[in-house]
């Protein structure tokens, strides 16, 4: 760690220190980061440390995320249109692994749920949200049903008539379903229209290919999204790395940069509510109270689940340091730094690291680690835990942070 506090391995101390000037009162208390008042960009205000913070995060971990998913959702687009053109079990593969690295590509982006990527509404009205994300990945909407619905009717070949559709039957997420079940059957029940009048029946010999062209289809929207969201960011496009950079100045979206702030940390609790709770507690049963547990597990077609976590980790850890642990880049815990809690950005960075270390050691696939009752699953849990407390408390004390109640898969 002595590379993330050493002023040699990042902007001077005394930067740092001059952006503080001013901001401890003179009966020694230490003002919060943020002004919230007017005046925001002043000279020695410590927004200015923030905003550079934001911008480097914006510029060197976010916009880079979303343009490696987008040149991923091509690859997944030519491997998906390949297969529908020729269902061959090759080409399935060749789908299949495109779509874990694609997958694995957004996992990132899923902590980064801030201006179009982002929900607006009550609850959760992220600044400059587009609501994108659930176009991409609608997880946890899926239902595997109406993906079925779906396959027997032409909506499934035309990407204008799916578009319209609600999210839960397009995505990623309808990819995985499509992509990797085995089975020729339905997960509909006996008296859904598609089995009582024989829909299915009728098309059973032909579900694999249309389940080839409908994954194609899903495809091309994915990517159609894809550079949406990523042009959404790019200075040559609609350049809302300008307002995130710039939050708190005149032109941009946030009237405070503490607000851009704010809807990070918010979204980097992703990490909590959903990686930690939702993908690993639930399947194991520790946050979980129906009869079979393991049927919420995030991918349970193409057990990409582990994978998923450790991606959730690593973008956490990108936003935390900056890029990497051992990168010149700044990020999150400079502001700690920046304020005095050097233990703190110890502590977590060490947290991070022990609990990216916990899911590795999980034997196996997620579900096979989980139906084994290997004592690694909760001790992963437990890890991701101790690394969220220290985040969700102790950071937003320290950085006085607003959060939200964001939860994946609130939009329909």
């Amino acid at each position: 760690m002595t590379s993330r506090t050493s002023p040699t391995a990042r902007h001077s101390l005394a930067l740092l220190l001059s952006l503080l000037t001013c901001f401890v009162g003179c009966d020694g208390t230490e003002a919060p980061l943020d002004a919230s008042d007017p005046g925001e960009g002043g000279s020695g205000d410590p927004s200015a440390l923030r905003r550079e913070v934001l911008g480097a995060l914006g510029e060197n971990v976010i916009l880079p995320t979303l343009r490696e998913f987008a040149t991923q959702a091509e690859a997944l687009e030519a491997a998906a249109g390949a297969y529908a053109a020729d269902p061959s079990d090759e080409n399935r593969a060749a789908a299949q692994a495109a779509w874990r690295d694609a997958a694995a590509s957004w996992q990132q982006a899923e902590l980064m749920q801030v201006g179009p990527a982002g929900m607006a509404g009550t609850g959760c009205g992220v600044v400059g949200a587009m609501e994108l994300r659930d176009e991409i990945y609608s997880w946890s909407l899926t239902s595997t049903c109406r993906i079925d619905q779906e396959t027997v009717a032409e909506t499934h070949a035309d990407p204008a008539l799916l578009d319209a559709e609600l999210v839960n039957v397009r995505g990623l997420d309808a990819m995985e379903y499509l992509l990797f079940v085995e089975t020729d059957d339905n997960t509909c029940g006996a008296l859904s229209p598609i089995n009582d009048a024989g829909t299915w029946e009728a098309e059973r010999a032909n579900i694999r290919q249309r389940r080839a062209t409908y994954a194609h289809t899903a495809a091309q929207l994915v990517l159609e999204e894809a550079r949406g969201l990523r042009d959404a960011w790019e200075p040559s496009g609609g350049d809302f790395l300008a307002d995130w950079r710039g939050a708190g100045t005149d032109g941009s979206a946030y009237d405070t940069s503490q607000r851009a702030l704010d809807d990070l940390a918010t979204a980097m609790l992703y990490l909590d509510n959903a990686t930690r709770d939702m993908k690993v507690g639930d399947p194991a049963g520790i946050t979980c109270m129906d009869a079979s547990c393991i049927d919420s597990l995030e991918t349970p077609f193409a057990n990409h689940d582990k994978e998923a976590v450790l991606a959730n980790l690593e973008a956490f850890g990108r936003l935390f340091h900056g890029e990497s642990p051992d990168s010149m880049g700044l990020g999150i815990d400079d502001l700690l730094l920046a304020i005095g809690a050097d233990a703190l950005v110890a502590d977590l960075g060490a947290a991070l690291t022990a609990a990216t270390e916990a899911v590795e050691a999980i034997p196996g696939t997620l579900r096979e680690a989980i139906e084994a009752d290997a004592p690694e699953v909760m001790a992963a849990y437990a890890a991701l835990g101790t690394a969220q407390r220290l985040f969700k408390v102790d950071v937003v004390t320290a950085l006085d942070i607003d959060v939200q109640s964001c939860t994946p898969g609130d939009n329909d």
